[in-house]
Protein backbone atom coordinates (compact mmCIF):
# COMPACT_ATOMS: atom_id res chain seq x y z
CA UNK A 1 0.00 0.00 0.00
CA UNK A 2 1.26 3.42 -0.82
CA UNK A 3 1.76 6.05 1.43
CA UNK A 4 1.89 9.78 0.97
CA UNK A 5 4.45 11.67 3.12
CA UNK A 6 3.53 14.71 4.96
CA UNK A 7 6.91 16.49 4.97
CA UNK A 8 7.20 19.38 7.70
CA UNK A 9 8.81 22.28 6.11
CA UNK A 10 11.03 24.46 8.16
CA UNK A 11 11.68 28.24 6.55
CA UNK A 12 14.76 30.02 8.03
CA UNK A 13 15.70 33.47 7.49
CA UNK A 14 19.44 32.48 7.84
CA UNK A 15 21.47 29.21 9.32
CA UNK A 16 24.65 27.65 10.40
CA UNK A 17 25.91 23.79 9.98
CA UNK A 18 27.89 22.88 13.31
CA UNK A 19 30.12 20.11 13.09
CA UNK A 20 32.18 18.63 15.66
CA UNK A 21 36.11 18.61 14.81
CA UNK A 22 37.58 15.78 16.62
CA UNK A 23 41.22 16.70 16.28
CA UNK A 24 42.47 20.18 16.00
CA UNK A 25 43.24 20.61 12.18
CA UNK A 26 41.84 17.39 10.96
CA UNK A 27 39.89 17.77 7.65
CA UNK A 28 36.74 15.38 8.67
CA UNK A 29 34.21 16.32 10.95
CA UNK A 30 30.80 14.78 12.14
CA UNK A 31 28.01 16.99 11.51
CA UNK A 32 26.10 17.81 14.76
CA UNK A 33 23.23 20.53 14.19
CA UNK A 34 21.91 22.88 12.22
CA UNK A 35 21.07 26.27 13.58
CA UNK A 36 19.06 28.24 12.38
CA UNK A 37 16.05 31.49 12.85
CA UNK A 38 13.07 33.52 11.48
CA UNK A 39 13.15 36.89 12.29
CA UNK A 40 10.95 37.57 15.99
CA UNK A 41 11.42 33.96 16.69
CA UNK A 42 13.88 31.88 18.68
CA UNK A 43 16.38 29.57 17.17
CA UNK A 44 15.65 26.29 15.66
CA UNK A 45 17.80 22.97 16.35
CA UNK A 46 17.79 20.18 12.92
CA UNK A 47 19.64 17.72 15.05
CA UNK A 48 22.07 15.76 12.58
CA UNK A 49 22.90 13.10 15.55
CA UNK A 50 20.50 11.50 18.07
CA UNK A 51 19.43 14.48 20.07
CA UNK A 52 20.28 12.13 23.22
CA UNK A 53 23.70 12.40 22.48
CA UNK A 54 26.39 10.12 21.73
CA UNK A 55 29.55 7.70 22.60
CA UNK A 56 32.10 10.10 21.89
CA UNK A 57 34.74 7.46 23.09
CA UNK A 58 36.00 7.16 19.48
CA UNK A 59 36.04 10.94 18.88
CA UNK A 60 37.74 12.55 21.46
CA UNK A 61 39.22 11.83 24.90
CA UNK A 62 38.72 15.69 25.77
CA UNK A 63 36.76 15.39 28.96
CA UNK A 64 34.81 18.52 28.06
CA UNK A 65 33.88 17.29 24.39
CA UNK A 66 32.87 14.20 25.58
CA UNK A 67 30.26 15.95 27.90
CA UNK A 68 29.16 17.64 25.16
CA UNK A 69 28.37 14.91 22.89
CA UNK A 70 26.79 12.80 25.75
CA UNK A 71 24.19 15.34 25.73
CA UNK A 72 24.26 18.21 22.88
CA UNK A 73 20.47 19.36 23.29
CA UNK A 74 21.84 20.71 26.73
CA UNK A 75 24.52 22.14 25.46
CA UNK A 76 23.52 24.13 22.71
CA UNK A 77 20.22 25.17 24.32
CA UNK A 78 22.34 26.55 27.14
CA UNK A 79 24.94 28.41 25.01
CA UNK A 80 22.26 29.83 22.63
CA UNK A 81 20.06 30.94 25.56
CA UNK A 82 23.30 32.79 27.19
CA UNK A 83 24.32 34.45 23.91
CA UNK A 84 20.99 35.30 22.69
CA UNK A 85 20.07 36.87 26.13
CA UNK A 86 23.21 38.63 26.30
CA UNK A 87 23.10 40.35 22.85
CA UNK A 88 19.25 40.87 23.20
CA UNK A 89 19.16 39.38 19.34
CA UNK A 90 19.05 36.03 18.10
CA UNK A 91 20.95 36.68 15.01
CA UNK A 92 23.49 38.47 17.24
CA UNK A 93 23.59 35.83 19.85
CA UNK A 94 23.89 33.21 17.22
CA UNK A 95 26.82 34.69 15.65
CA UNK A 96 28.66 35.03 19.07
CA UNK A 97 28.44 31.42 19.58
CA UNK A 98 29.65 31.04 16.07
CA UNK A 99 32.61 33.44 16.90
CA UNK A 100 33.35 31.97 20.26
CA UNK A 101 33.56 28.11 19.25
CA UNK A 102 35.06 27.62 16.43
CA UNK A 103 38.02 25.12 17.85
CA UNK A 104 36.55 21.35 18.10
CA UNK A 105 33.11 22.96 17.05
CA UNK A 106 33.26 24.53 13.78
CA UNK A 107 30.96 26.43 12.37
CA UNK A 108 29.97 27.42 8.67
CA UNK A 109 29.07 31.12 7.90
CA UNK A 110 25.84 32.34 8.82
CA UNK A 111 23.87 31.99 5.59
CA UNK A 112 21.30 34.46 5.20
CA UNK A 113 18.46 33.37 2.56
CA UNK A 114 16.79 36.32 1.72
CA UNK A 115 19.58 38.94 1.10
CA UNK A 116 19.90 38.98 -3.09
CA UNK A 117 23.44 37.95 -3.06
CA UNK A 118 22.45 34.92 -1.27
CA UNK A 119 24.03 31.27 -2.38
CA UNK A 120 23.36 27.77 -0.94
CA UNK A 121 25.99 26.05 0.88
CA UNK A 122 28.46 24.61 -1.45
CA UNK A 123 29.38 20.72 -0.22
CA UNK A 124 33.24 19.26 -1.44
CA UNK A 125 32.73 16.01 -2.47
CA UNK A 126 35.46 13.03 -1.59
CA UNK A 127 37.84 12.67 -4.50
CA UNK A 128 36.28 8.96 -5.34
CA UNK A 129 33.12 10.56 -5.73
CA UNK A 130 34.25 13.38 -8.27
CA UNK A 131 34.32 11.56 -11.80
CA UNK A 132 37.87 12.58 -13.56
Amino acid sequence: MSHVTDPQELDLDAYTLCSFVPSLGEKRAVPLVLIGYREGEQPKLVWLVPKEGMDAGELTADPYYKNLLRDPHAYFTRKLNKYVAEYGCVRRGIEAFIACHQQHLAFTPLRDLHRADARPMEVELPREMVAI
